[in-house]
C-alpha cells in the first residue's frame, strides 16, 4: 500500500486536547491506512526537566509517554493503531547526515490500520532524538516524497466556513503568516508541505482548506 501522506503532530498541538480529538475523529473517517502519523516531544519535556531530569532523559521519556497516550486516544475513537519508535526493530537509523528507513521492517506493519511513529531513531545502538522537521523531511524522502501534512496553529482556520486553496512560496510568505499559522518548529522548513486543519483532514485527499507551500 503506497503511503500518500505523513501527518505531523507538532510540539504545540500535542498539548491541545481539542485538536487531538478532532484529529483522531478525522483519522477514523479515513478508513484503511493511507498514510502515517509522526510526532516528537511536547511541552511535557519541560515539565519533566523542572522535576530535575536532564533534558535528553526528559525528552526520551516524554516522547515514549506521548506515543502511548496517543495510541490510547486513538483507541477511544475506535481507531486501531500501532505505536512504534523509530529506533525499534531497526526501523529508522541515523547514519551521518542521513536517516534511513528499513523498508522490510516498515512493510512488516503493512496491514496495520494506522501507524504512529515517534522521532526517536537509532544511532550506534541507542535512541536518538531527531528534530521533527528533519524527521519529516527524511521520512518523506524515504517514502517516495509522500505529502507532509502540517496543521494550522491559527484556531480561526478551524471554524472558517469559506474554502481556501492557496499556493504559497517559502521564499515569499505573506507578512505574519509564519508566526500566526505555521507550527513554530516549521517556520523555516523550506520544503513542500500542505497546511490544513484537524477537521478538514477527514476529507483527504480532497482537502477543502489547504495551503500548499513550496
Amino acid at each position: 500500500m503506497p503511503i500518500n501522506f505523513i501527518a505531523v503532530l507538532d510540539h504545540e498541538h500535542l498539548e491541545n486536547t481539542v485538536f487531538l480529538t478532532a484529529f483522531a475523529k478525522s483519522l477514523a473517517k479515513l478508513g484503511d491506512r493511507k498514510g502515517i502519523v509522526i510526532h516528537g516531544d511536547s511541552p511535557y519535556t519541560d515539565r519533566l526537566i523542572q522535576t530535575g531530569m536532564m533534558r535528553e532523559d526528559a525528552r526520551l521519556r516524554a516522547i515514549k509517554d506521548l506515543n502511548k497516550r496517543l495510541v490510547g486516544l486513538f483507541a477511544d475513537q475506535g481507531i486501531p493503531t500501532i505505536g512504534i519508535h523509530g529506533f525499534q526493530k531497526g526501523l529508522l537509523t541515523k547514519q551521518g547526515d542521513d536517516i534511513l528507513l528499513n523498508k522490510k521492517a516498515f512493510d512488516a506493519h503493512h496491514d496495520t490500520p494506522n501507524l504512529l511513529i515517534s522521532s526517536l531513531v537509532e544511532q550506534n545502538g541507542a535512541p536518538l532524538h531527531v528534530p521533527l522537521p528533519e524527521f519529516s523531511r527524511s521520512i518523506s524522502a524515504e517514502l517516495d516524497d509522500a505529502d507532509i501534512l502540517l496543521f494550522s496553529k491559527n484556531e480561526k482556520d478551524e471554524i472558517l466556513i469559506s474554502e481556501s486553496k492557496e499556493k504559497l512560496s517559502w521564499s515569499s510568505l505573506p507578512a505574519g503568516f509564519a508566526e500566526t499559522t505555521l507550527p513554530d518548529e516549521f517556520r523555516n522548513f523550506d520544503h513542500p508541505v500542505k497546511l490544513t486543519t484537524a477537521t478538514d483532514f477527514a476529507n483527504w485527499p480532497s482537502l477543502n482548506k489547504v495551503t500548499k507551500i513550496e
